[in-house]
């Protein structure tokens, strides 16, 4: 795994822990069992980070794969017009 995608990787984790633990800290400190609205912003900034590397990360995915599925069908088709011209 090249080391971008490990330290994108690690940055999403980060978030969603940051994110559940800004939950849980904000049910904790007074007044308690009330959750402020910048805490609340907070954590959808943290999951929306997390969504988006994770969701980046396997739209490329998808997308190179199906680029080199393509590539294999072209270079198939090269191959068989080649062989029916000898």
């Amino acid at each position: 795994m090249k080391p971008t995608v490990k330290i994108q990787y690690f940055i999403a984790v980060a978030a969603f822990i940051a994110a559940i633990g800004f939950g849980i800290a904000g049910f904790i400190v007074p007044p308690p069992g009330e959750v402020h609205d910048s805490v609340l912003y907070l954590i959808a900034q943290f999951l929306l980070l997390t969504a988006s590397i994770l969701g980046v990360g396997a739209m490329f995915a998808s997308q190179k794969i199906s680029l080199q599925k393509k590539m294999q069908q072209l270079q198939g088709k090269e191959e068989e017009e080649n062989e029916e011209h000898q």
